[in-house]
């Protein structure tokens, strides 16, 4: 005959359930913080790159206006010397 296996009391039941309950929550809890700091920082990374792309594209446009500028400038100079000879 197989022994009857011992009943394991109620509240002793009830005790290891409340303590896994415990530990997953706190597994929960330790996961969020470390969800939320990993979200924290790559938003820096992405507040980084996006502050490096609008300087880089900054740069690009005043480097294009100041040789449109300069590009103006030459033809206008021309056209003056242009009109001085013929006058």
């Amino acid at each position: 005959n197989i022994p009857p296996r011992p009943q394991v009391p109620a509240q002793q039941l009830q005790a290891q359930i409340t303590a896994l309950q415990q530990q997953v929550q706190t597994q929960a809890a330790q996961h969020q913080q470390q969800v939320q700091t990993q979200a924290a920082q790559h938003q820096q990374q992405l507040q980084a790159l996006a502050t490096q792309h609008q300087q880089q594209l900054q740069a690009a446009v005043t480097q294009y206006q100041q040789q449109h500028i300069s590009d103006i400038n030459d033809i206008v100079r021309i056209v003056i010397d242009h009109l001085i000879d013929q006058i």
